[in-house]
């Protein structure tokens, strides 16, 4: 009995080598993923209608080939209604030099091609590298109605070629910004009164890897498996 109770202990013991080698694995891959929250900067919107959040989730497979997905939430109030219909962002040190867009809604099209730099004009926040919108024109495109509805959400997704794309992270391009300061920038229209605006994006102060949750969830896993094997 001692010793069938011995190799259970020992076969728990090798899992959790090999569990915690996995993790530290995942964790440093060359394949890393990072992801950083922004939310709309509304006391820099130009008429106070509009709101957003989002997630820029970043992931390399070389130095140049890397994937971005952008995730945006129209927060604007319900009963003013109003459509996010276009976002713009930065190419942190210009490292980009190409861009293709699909997405979960159809009607946006890539801004800033083909040199994806300062070519998209937000005034009153500056010129900004790359983007989406209706129609491909950020001031405007097609109907509001094609865009992102108040309480509704949309995935972006940006297949990145360039140079040292390794270098960058979900972060760089929060850190990314024009010659007003801006690293990201949104434009609403279709408000039930008529108006229309642009916002300006701020980081939201909660930056975490998604790799962190996993590390956590494997240390806790591997903190549970000893207790059990302790009481055995």
């Amino acid at each position: 009995m001692a010793a069938f109770v011995f190799n259970i202990k020992n076969k728990l013991n090798q899992s959790l080598v090999l569990f915690t080698l996995f993790l530290i694995l995942t964790l440093f891959s060359s394949t890393a993923l990072y992801a950083d929250l922004i939310i709309g900067n509304t006391a820099k919107s130009t008429e106070r209608l509009g709101n957003f959040t989002g997630e820029f989730t970043y992931h390399y497979d070389t130095s140049t080939k890397a994937e971005l997905n952008v995730r945006l939430t129209n927060t604007s109030p319900a009963d003013n209604g109003g459509y996010l219909t276009g976002f713009v962002f930065n190419n942190p040190n210009n490292y980009i030099t190409g861009v293709t867009l699909t997405g979960s809604n159809s009607n946006f099209k890539l801004l800033g091609a083909p040199s994806f730099k300062d070519s998209i004009n937000a005034a009153p926040f500056g010129n900004f590298d790359i983007g989406a919108a209706l129609g491909g024109d950020f001031l405007g495109g097609g109907s509001p109605k094609n865009g992102i509805p108040a309480g509704g959400s949309a995935n972006f997704y940006f297949a990145i070629t360039g140079s040292n794309l390794d270098k960058l992270n979900a972060g760089s391009f929060l850190g990314a910004t024009n010659s007003n300061g801006d690293f990201s920038a949104a434009r609403f229209r279709g408000f039930e009164n008529g108006g229309s605006d642009k916002v300006p994006a701020s980081p939201n102060p909660v930056p975490i890897p998604p790799t962190v949750y996993l590390l956590g969830a494997g240390l806790f896993g591997v903190g549970f498996i000893r207790k059990r094997v302790r009481k055995s």
